[in-house]
């Protein structure tokens, strides 16, 4: 199955949110979460955060990622492949959760 987030696919109109057991705190260049439930650290560099930012205020992610275009000077698909990635990743540490 294609997990990719380029917009236009089912995906990109998911609507995910941070799962309520997790803290975010910006430290600068860099955003801490905690799972309250697992006791785990994650570390999230400014383009992760920026996507954990615009995640936490209820964007879509075809919205996220069309924002996040704007902000960075990265190609679309390779934007798209990152977005796929964090978001693998995210849902492997159960970070993440559908909202309907």
């Amino acid at each position: 199955m294609n997990r990719k987030t380029r917009v236009g696919t089912t995906e990109s109109s998911l609507h995910l949110r941070p799962h309520p057991d997790v803290i975010a705190q910006n430290m600068g260049e860099a955003t801490l979460l905690l799972h309250i439930r697992t006791d785990r650290f994650y570390e999230l560099n400014h383009t992760a955060a920026r996507f954990w930012e615009l995640l936490s205020a209820g964007h879509d992610l075809a919205a996220i990622q069309a924002q996040m275009l704007r902000e960075f000077d990265v190609d679309e698909a390779q934007l798209a492949d990152e977005i796929a990635n964090l978001l693998a990743l995210m849902r492997n540490e159960d970070l993440v959760v559908t909202h309907e």
